[in-house]
């Protein structure tokens, strides 16, 4: 069963990065809540494989516990008004990359879906 967090916060390794809308009905992102979510950067990386991934999710050791971790399935490529325009603002990153590497670097319960409200598919596991 995916996170049900009553906030959400957002961090990604690119500053000014244009976010995505909250998943699961949430209205907004909440930078003090320990739920958090993250938008992979893609700009620097050929492709988005597991040792991508993994260099971008912090240790689930340093959330407290059973705090859920949420990765987005579109990571974002970087660039200007145009490339979003023209659909290359994002790749998408397979969704058992995103898993693996939560297990990786410790989170437990492990699972993935797509967000019944925005429809972003997304990875989700707990710190243990």
């Amino acid at each position: 069963m995916h996170p049900l967090p009553l906030e959400l916060r957002l961090i990604t390794p690119t500053p000014g990065t244009k976010r995505p809308p909250p998943p699961f009905g949430l209205r907004f992102w909440n930078s003090d809540a320990q739920a958090t979510a993250l938008l992979l950067d893609a700009r620097h990386q050929k492709r988005m494989d597991v040792a991508a991934v993994v260099a971008q999710v912090p240790r689930a050791s340093t959330l407290g516990p059973r705090t859920p971790m949420v990765i987005f399935g579109a990571a974002d490529c970087g660039g200007g008004a145009l490339r979003r325009l023209f659909g290359g603002a994002s790749v998408n990153v397979p969704r058992a990359a995103r898993c693996t590497a939560l297990v990786a670097r410790g989170y437990v319960d492990v699972g993935g879906g797509a967000d019944a409200v925005t429809g972003a598919d997304l990875a989700w596991g707990w710190s243990p």
